[in-house]
């Protein structure tokens, strides 16, 4: 299921909520699906593991350069994302090098970056790698909301990055394409969660009905715990079994 998805599932339990008029009604919904999930995953332990993000050439941007302050600028090897999950415990990142007609591959190629610290960030720019190789696989550093990594990802390159922590989202009205399509480990049972934590918020904020609102936001915290029953016991995802990932890592935030 994607962000949209669920989403999209959340609005169905919503019934007519989900049709609410008003100035800024459907942005606030939005927003609350967002506050239920990382509610939810600040609970449920099972939620905030074997998370990972996805990036491409296409969503990475040079440096800023007010990032590169005092620095030559000038034909920097680097890319950089946006890496918001505060509080998140790195396990592993990845580039995967897909097979092209261009570089001759048959299989998927795979390099593990160095991660390196947030101040050692300028020693990408200095003596940079200029071609990822086994020996040389990149590197990767972590900080200030984002990340840095070098050599740039090429047309046929892709980094994943593996970690713990609080699920994160953009609300729906100002998220991107990729991060509408980007995968997440919610299902059903969150939906319906989600969409009673919404509700007790609109019956507080829009319609002042206090009663109401107590009713949905019990409603919410028994599923929530439900949730926290029927996950504790799952075993790792198979994203993590086959990558392998470890359970080591480095504290982000």
């Amino acid at each position: 299921m994607t962000w949209k998805e669920f989403n999209e599932l959340v609005r169905v339990y919503l019934l007519v909520d989900s049709e609410r008029k008003g100035r800024g009604v459907q942005e606030k919904i939005d927003t609350l699906i967002v506050s239920a999930v990382r509610d939810m995953s600040s609970y449920v332990p099972a939620l905030r593991e074997n998370q990972y993000k996805f990036y491409s050439s296409a969503n990475l941007v040079e440096p800023d350069p007010q990032d590169l302050s005092n620095v030559n600028s000038e034909d920097t090897d680097v890319h950089k994302g946006i890496f918001p999950s505060a509080r998140s415990r790195l396990k592993q990142v990845i580039v995967r090098r897909i097979p092209t007609t261009e570089n001759g591959q048959e299989l998927s190629s795979y390099f593990t970056p160095q991660i390196i610290p947030w101040e050692s960030r300028f020693a990408l720019i200095n003596g940079g790698v200029s071609e990822r190789t086994s020996g040389m696989p990149g590197r990767i550093t972590f900080g200030d909301g984002k990340f840095w990594t070098g050599p740039k990802l090429r047309n046929d390159e892709a980094i994943y990055i593996y970690f713990d922590g609080e699920l994160s989202y953009t609300p729906m009205y100002r998220a991107t394409e990729d991060e509408k399509n980007a995968p997440v480990i919610l299902d059903e049972q969150e939906a319906k969660a989600a969409s009673d934590f919404v509700k007790s918020e609109l019956s507080k904020d829009v319609e002042n009905d206090l009663k109401m609102h107590m009713a949905y936001i019990q409603m919410y915290q028994k599923e929530r715990a439900l949730i926290f029953i029927n996950r504790k016991d799952y075993q790792a995802s198979s994203l993590e079994n086959v990558s392998g990932v470890g359970t080591g890592g480095f504290v982000v935030g």
